[in-house]
C-alpha cells in the first residue's frame, strides 16, 4: 500500500478513536489491587444494569481486584472487602441480615448503602433502613425528594451536592480525604437525604444539629438552595427534612465501633453507578460546574482510603522462612567440616 494511504488510515483512526474516547477532565484511579468487592443486585433496585455498573467495576478489574455480583442467590464471602447495596427494593430476608452484620463483624470492612428519591412513591427506603437498623447504625434514608434550582445539571432534579463536610470546623481528615482533589461536587439524579436515628427519634444531621458526632460525619451535602420535598405526600417519621432548605445531607459516613471498627457510608443516590453519569468526570448535560463531574474522583477516594490492598502472605512466610534456611545450611557445612 502507498505511504500516503497508510498515514492517511492511521490519521482516520486516531481522529476515530478520539472522537470516542472517554473524556478526561482530571487524573483519577483506583489504586488498590488484589482486594474483593460486591455488588448486591439480588434484590432489584434501579440503577443495576450492566451498562449502570460497568464502569466501576471495569476500573476495579483493571486495577487487579476481584469483583463479585450477588444476582439470583445471595452469598456474601468473608473475603469481600466491600459491599454495594444498591437501592434495593425487595426486603432482606433475616438471614441475608445477619450474614451482613456477621461479615461487618470480621473487622475493617466497607458497606456503602444507598437510595433514591421517593418520587411518585416508586422508591421505598425500608429494604435498606432494615439493614441498617439490625446493623445497629444511627443512619437512616430518609423519605423526600432532593431538587436544587441552583446548583443541577440542567433540571431541579439533578442535583448537584458540592457542600463538601460542614464547613471548616467540622473538616477534618477523613472529609478531606475522601474528596482531596475535589474542586466541585458529584451530580445525584432524583436522590433523597440522609438523617440519623438515636434509637427513638430521627435527628437532622445539619449544620449545628449533628448528632453522634464521635461516630458519623458528613461527607457532601446538597447545596444552599436545595429543597426537600415530600413527593408523595406520606408526611411520615422519614419526611424530617420536608420543605428544609439548604446543606441537607447527601453522603454521610459512619464508624461502626461495635462491628470490629468496619466502615459504613449511606448516600442519597447510587453515587457508585454510571446512570447519569454520576460515577464519571463530566456530566450529561454539560451545565453543572461547566461539565465537571467530580464523582468518579469521590468514589475512588473512598475505595482507597477504606480497602487496602491484601498482604500477601506467601512473601512473608518465604521471607521468615529463607533465613531458618541459611542457617541451617551453614549448621550442615560446618557439622561436615568438623
Amino acid at each position: 500500500m502507498n505511504r500516503k494511504y497508510v498515514f492517511a488510515l492511521i490519521l482516520i483512526v486516531g481522529m476515530m478513536y478520539g472522537s470516542v474516547a472517554p473524556t478526561m477532565a482530571y487524573t483519577t484511579s483506583i489504586t488498590v489491587t488484589g482486594a474483593t468487592f460486591a455488588f448486591d443486585i439480588s434484590h432489584g433496585g434501579y440503577h443495576t444494569t450492566m451498562d449502570d455498573l460497568s464502569p466501576i467495576m471495569d476500573n476495579l478489574t483493571a486495577a487487579g481486584n476481584t469483583v463479585l455480583l450477588i444476582n439470583e442467590t445471595w452469598e456474601l464471602p468473608d473475603a469481600v472487602d466491600a459491599l454495594f447495596l444498591i437501592q434495593s427494593d425487595d426486603a432482606f430476608t433475616a438471614a441475608e441480615k445477619a450474614d451482613i452484620k456477621a461479615w461487618l463483624g470480621l473487622g475493617d470492612k466497607l458497606l456503602i448503602a444507598v437510595g433514591d428519591s421517593d418520587y411518585g412513591g416508586y422508591f421505598s427506603p425500608d429494604p435498606i433502613n432494615s439493614v441498617l437498623s439490625y446493623i445497629d447504625s444511627h443512619l437512616r434514608l430518609d423519605a423526600t425528594s432532593i431538587e436544587d434550582p441552583e446548583f443541577n445539571d440542567g433540571s431541579a432534579y439533578r442535583v448537584g451536592a458540592n457542600e463538601l463536610g460542614y464547613g471548616d470546623d467540622l473538616y477534618d481528615d477523613l472529609v478531606y480525604n475522601l474528596t482531596e482533589g475535589m474542586e466541585a461536587g458529584i451530580i445525584l439524579h432524583g436522590p433523597c437525604a440522609v438523617l440519623a436515628f438515636d434509637g427513638t427519634y430521627y435527628k437532622d444531621l445539619r449544620l449545628g444539629k449533628s448528632v453522634f458526632p464521635s461516630i458519623l460525619e458528613v461527607l457532601i451535602t446538597y447545596g444552599r438552595n436545595a429543597t426537600s420535598i415530600d413527593s408523595d405526600v406520606s408526611d411520615g417519621d422519614l419526611d424530617l427534612y420536608a420543605g428544609e432548605t439548604g446543606y441537607i445531607p447527601a453522603v454521610v459516613y459512619e464508624d461502626l465501633k461495635d462491628l470490629n471498627d468496619s466502615h459504613l457510608i449511606v448516600g442519597g443516590e447510587a453515587f457508585f453507578t454510571h446512570y447519569k453519569f454520576m460515577y464519571d468526570q463530566v456530566t450529561e448535560n454539560g451545565i453543572y460546574n461547566d461539565g465537571v463531574n467530580y464523582g468518579q474522583m469521590f468514589v475512588n477516594n473512598i475505595i482507597n482510603f477504606f480497602v487496602k490492598t491484601p498482604v500477601d502472605t506467601s512473601y512473608e512466610f518465604a521471607f521468615a522462612v529463607i533465613p531458618l534456611a541459611i542457617i541451617g545450611a551453614v549448621y550442615v557445612l560446618m557439622k561436615k567440616r568438623k
